[in-house]
């Protein structure tokens, strides 16, 4: 039986409890490739093993947050979108590659995992970019998904909007925070109109979290 006490729209539970939870719906709802929803949750954890998110939670914690949503709110989201969604930032954050993941996990997996990778991230660091160049990948990429499949957008919708209701949990004292005004003015831009795009849900809670932060004065002038 799920346990109904998990709210997602909260981000302050630990790591085990949010483990915890998805092992629960996973086996409930897709019991029939469980297992290897499993073995993707388990390359996520080692491979982001040493990694904290902005608030100083262990990484893992964003990756499994996103696989919840989706079997929450999207009823189309089948296991093998679950497994991209665990491993949705590898690319990105870790020395895994497209191949190994495709080895792993197959082809579809891996082109789901591609298609939400930063641009710059795919044959170099995007530490060596200006930030016009870094904006206009940002930009090329937000493109590019809201013309893909509802299973990229809809994997990246839940992970602008796990990423937006954590931004509270980052500390006042962490150089991160002064990132959110610009990190909302991307919501704005690009995470709203895609998640209006892509799911109704999302797009109302993201509305929502968004309105907050402009109500807390996070808007940039």
């Amino acid at each position: 039986m799920i346990r109904q006490e998990y709210d997602l729209l909260r981000c302050n539970y630990t790591v085990e409890e949010t483990e915890t939870y998805l092992r629960e719906v996973v086996n409930s709802q897709y019991a029939g490739n469980a297992s290897r929803i499993f073995d993707a949750l388990a390359v996520a954890k080692k491979a982001h093993m040493s990694q904290l998110r902005d608030d100083y939670v262990p990484f893992i914690f964003h990756p499994m947050r996103v696989a919840l949503m989706l079997a929450k709110y999207d009823n189309s989201t089948t296991s093998k979108v679950i497994v991209a969604a665990l491993l949705h930032d590898l690319l990105e954050k870790t020395t895994m590659t497209p191949g190994l993941i495709e080895e792993q996990f197959g082809q579809y997996v891996s082109k789901l995992v591609s298609s939400i990778t930063k641009n710059c991230c795919e044959s170099q660091s995007c530490d060596g970019q200006s930030i016009q160049d870094r904006e206009k990948a940002k930009l090329q990429q937000w493109q590019e998904i809201m013309q893909s499949s509802h299973e990229v957008r809809a994997i990246k919708t839940f992970e602008d909007l796990d990423n937006m209701i954590c931004w509270k949990a980052i500390p006042q004292e962490s150089p991160a925070r002064k990132k959110i005004p610009g990190w909302l003015r991307e919501a704005k831009e690009m995470s709203l109109p895609l998640a209006q795009a892509t799911n109704v849900q999302a797009y109302l809670y993201m509305k929502e979290e968004y309105a907050r932060y402009v109500e807390q004065g996070f808007a940039e002038d």
